[in-house]
């Protein structure tokens, strides 16, 4: 049966019992006692909670929001069931004050990760398929929940590269409110990366520098176009005030026996490593081919 279909079956069941409970304690042949009521009453609620959650599965699209709301309509069908057996409110009120206060002590983490969770739900501050870093843990966000987030590491002791490690990665959602959050790929899915080469002060500079350009050019081919109008929107929507878009940037550092080039381009942050080492052996390459261009200081153990 699809999600409607049962919804309307819930309505159906509420409906019913909702004229019994009318209808019941006004028959000679029920023996209607306050434990009668008492339980119609809570059979009521917990048939109400059920259409609540059908209509929240269906209204809700995001799963991680469904999931939320199925726990705040529980949570309330639970203090609401209390309140429906209890009769001394006042006294109740109290003991749940005190147990509220008492359970946010010992539930500190499990609560904060619930309000992170919240916050980075209705913010979207990242979702499944993400690249995210926090604190030291860097990775693709694989799933998320009121409480943690799994993500598959990138890096990691083991590997200096942006590469996969191989672990599973959980931390609570509460990491959120207290470290700085990198979203490599919300809005803005691309980052610059750099690679840098070590070469004499004879180097012809202006030749180097228009070679590699076309290397990286021909590397990127169309994906420049789609990344400069993506980072315009991205200043656009954020109201960052326009700035010029620069895609390949150079840098020379001088040192004593020595010029550090660099050269700055963006690419998909998933795919960094493959880049540099595709970039690079396309430079190399070229190097190889200009030796009266492109010249190499003594010393290449440095």
């Amino acid at each position: 049966m699809k999600k409607s279909d049962w919804l309307l079956v819930y309505i159906i069941i509420f409906i019913g019992l909702i004229m019994f409970r009318m209808i019941g304690p006004t028959q000679p042949y029920f023996n209607w006692t306050l434990t009668t009521t008492r339980l119609a009453n809570a059979i009521l609620i917990i048939a109400f909670s059920f259409i609540l959650l059908q209509i929240s599965s269906i209204a809700l699209k995001n799963t991680g929001l469904v999931r939320g709301a199925h726990y705040v309509i529980l949570v309330g069908t639970a203090i609401v069931l209390i309140f429906a057996y209890y009769e001394r409110v006042l006294e109740l009120s109290i003991s749940l004050g005190i147990l509220a206060v008492a359970a946010t002590f010992i539930f500190q983490t499990p609560l904060l990760s619930l309000f992170a969770w919240i916050y980075l739900t209705a913010g979207k501050v990242y979702s499944i398929g993400d690249r995210i870093r926090i604190g030291s843990i860097k990775g693709d966000v694989i799933d998320i929940n009121p409480l943690r987030t799994k993500v598959l590491e990138v890096g990691g002791e083991y590997i200096s590269a942006d590469l996969p490690s191989g672990k599973l990665v959980t931390f609570p959602n509460s990491l959120l409110l207290s470290e700085p959050l990198y979203n490599y790929t919300k809005s803005f899915p691309y980052v610059w990366v750099d690679i840098s080469f070590h070469l004499t002060y004879e180097t012809d500079f202006d030749f180097v520098k228009s070679k590699i350009e076309q290397i990286i050019q021909k590397y990127l081919k169309e994906k420049i176009k789609n990344i400069q109008e993506t980072y315009e929107k991205t200043l656009q929507l954020y109201g960052v005030k326009k700035r010029k878009f620069v895609g390949i940037n150079f840098n020379l550092i001088a040192f004593q026996g020595w010029i550090e080039l660099r050269v700055t381009f963006p690419v998909d942050p998933k795919e960094q490593s493959k880049a540099t080492t595709e970039v690079t052996e396309e430079i190399l390459k070229m190097f190889n081919k200009h030796p009266n261009k492109v010249r190499f200081p003594k010393g290449r153990a440095r």
